[in-house]
């Protein structure tokens, strides 16, 4: 591709630049500067509470203790899941896989509801049905749940990398007599290995980033992302608070940077699909039961959390006696009809200036040669490994002062969920972009046409489909989110994500529940439309396919 000329190569980099480093690079470097004053004296007094507080270290050692043990849980269960869906015939494995997908629209504080209803001290299946009396509220309830809540990126990831194994190795390796274990283990699991570690590391990013759940079933556990949620919202120590973010960026940043080192390895050393589909492999004896028995109680207990959330939200009692009733929603018309309408039209802002922006900058970054387009590409991926929290609160001091003051507006919460959204479809842009035909392209601008209406008249029409997809997910993940906007949410600008977080910290959890089942909704019916445009895309993608070879023939 030709390059733009210097002048306007630099005026979009200007522009590119100028955007994410307002949005990007000014709250974090907010985050630090605070850190970094408190009081309004610089230095390290913030950082020397920290350490030498009596609690620093025990919440260090929770956080880092829990995000590895799950972790790890979520990716054994995720690829084990992975394996039975993909490469079994096992019975149920289609239920298994939608079940695995069930955490996409049923965020983890709404599985907290769901938890505490079936187990808690009240709860359906440990008091009403086993008369035992258990505290819910500990890490165990925690590890549990954000187990529950990252089995979903384990499993996507190991999928894909199960698909994109060459079944002729597996096939091969069966002709010459391998047991179906050893060639899943010799063969399947080492080409797919890079993505597990890489789902690995960012189930631990994830886990470490959390701080709902920590708040609402952790009880005295405490984590560096709840620790600051507390420091900011309840004390109001906007120093401490950024100085626990900042320690916690640097584990995220950390894990971050193994994953771009595995998800590199993994591009060059896996082995393509050539066509022949996936190789079945039947897995028998007591392991492959067990493995199968545990993909369906996971199943069976998605399916459950889900259940409970519907149950609370249309009885009276939930176990005493299940009285039918709709006086739960009655607050959803009333104060939260606000919050929903905002849920509504926010995430739709999020979802089509996500897939728009991530489009625009993939263009910029993978196909003009601008000025710094590395640098812009680290930049706009960043939000990606910085935690909700750091960007919430980056947010909250940033805007809240001149020269830019966004504190109420609309405008404030949108801008942060695009920026977290943003990674995503970049990512998404590049992909579809990197595997485009640039005939059509080249013959635009060789006619004369701008970059700009080569951009929208040829670029944007043949990636519609994947930006559907990508706006869509944007979408749904934003009906969802509360980590980075809890910082900066006001009466005006109200999500139902904070309305369930604080019913269920009022102990209000029918209320919680109602406000829980239009999230579901909202999320569910994105996530149908994202499967209707992946079908669709898979099937422009066959026709492009089908017509390659047609004029391949000729």
């Amino acid at each position: 591709m030709t390059p733009v000329r210097t002048w306007q190569g630099l005026s979009i980099s200007c522009v590119a630049f100028s955007v994410l480093l307002l949005l990007v690079g000014y709250p974090a470097l907010t985050v630090l500067l605070e850190s970094l004053r408190p009081g309004g004296e610089w230095g390290l007094a913030a950082y020397a509470r920290l350490w030498s507080g009596p609690r620093f270290a025990g919440v260090v050692r929770s956080s880092l203790g829990v995000a590895l043990a799950g972790a790890m849980l979520a990716s054994l269960l995720g690829g084990a899941m992975a394996v039975v869906v993909v490469k079994t015939r096992a019975p149920l494995r289609r239920f298994m896989g939608a079940a695995a997908l069930l955490p996409i629209i049923l965020p983890g504080f709404v599985t907290s509801i769901a938890y505490i209803f079936l187990f808690g001290r009240n709860g359906l299946v440990t008091y009403r049905w086993l008369h035992i009396s258990w505290d819910v509220y500990s890490w165990k309830s925690v590890l549990v749940l954000q187990v529950v809540d990252m089995t979903t990126t384990a499993f996507l990831l190991s999928a894909a990398a199960l698909r994109n194994i060459d079944p002729a190795l597996e096939e091969a390796a069966g002709s010459l007599g391998a047991r179906p274990w050893r060639v899943l283990r010799t063969i399947t699991l080492a080409l797919a290995s890079p993505l597990g570690a890489a789902a690995f590391l960012l189930n631990f990013m994830h886990a470490m980033s959390d701080f709902g759940t920590p708040l609402v079933v952790g009880g005295p556990f405490d984590t560096l992302a709840s620790a600051s949620y507390t420091q900011l919202i309840g004390r109001y120590d906007p120093s401490m608070a950024s100085a626990l973010n900042v320690v916690l960026l640097g584990f995220c940043l950390l894990a971050y940077s193994g994953y771009g080192v595995l998800e590199s390895r993994f591009g060059r050393d896996r082995v393509a699909d050539r066509g022949g589909g996936t190789a079945r492999l039947e897995l028998g004896g007591f392991a492959g039961r067990a493995v199968w028995a545990a993909c369906l109680l996971f199943s069976l207990f998605m399916l459950a959390l889900l259940g409970a959330v519907l149950a609370a939200a249309f009885t009276r009692h939930l176990g005493g006696g299940f009285t039918p009733t709709l006086m739960y929603f009655e607050t959803v018309f009333t104060r939260g009809f606000a919050s929903a309408r905002n849920t509504l039209f926010f995430s739709l802002a999020v979802g089509v200036l996500s897939a728009v922006g991530g489009q625009l900058l993939a263009y910029l970054v993978k196909r003009v040669r601008i000025p710094g387009s590395r640098a812009l590409d680290i930049l706009a991926t960043l939000p990606f490994a910085v935690p909700g929290t750091f960007i919430g609160v980056g947010y909250a001091l940033a805007f809240n002062k001149p020269p830019l003051i966004l504190t109420g507006t609309w405008a404030i919460v949108v801008l942060n969920l695009v920026i977290r959204k943003l990674p995503m479809g970049l990512r998404a842009g590049a992909s579809v972009l990197a595997t485009q035909d640039r005939s059509q392209e080249e013959a635009s601008l060789s006619l004369g046409a701008s970059r700009t209406r080569t951009f929208l008249r040829v670029i944007l029409p043949s990636v519609r489909t994947a930006m559907l997809a990508g706006g869509l997910y944007a979408f749904v993940t934003s009906v969802q989110a509360l980590g980075s906007i809890i910082f900066i949410i006001t009466p005006g600008t109200r999500l139902l994500a904070v309305d369930v977080f604080e019913a269920v910290v009022r102990g209000e959890v029918g209320q919680a529940a109602a406000f829980s089942t239009v999230m579901l909704a909202m999320a569910g019916i994105g996530a149908a439309l994202i499967a209707v445009a992946a079908n669709g895309n898979r099937k422009s993608h066959d026709a492009i396919d089908e017509q390659r070879e047609l004029l391949s023939r000729r």
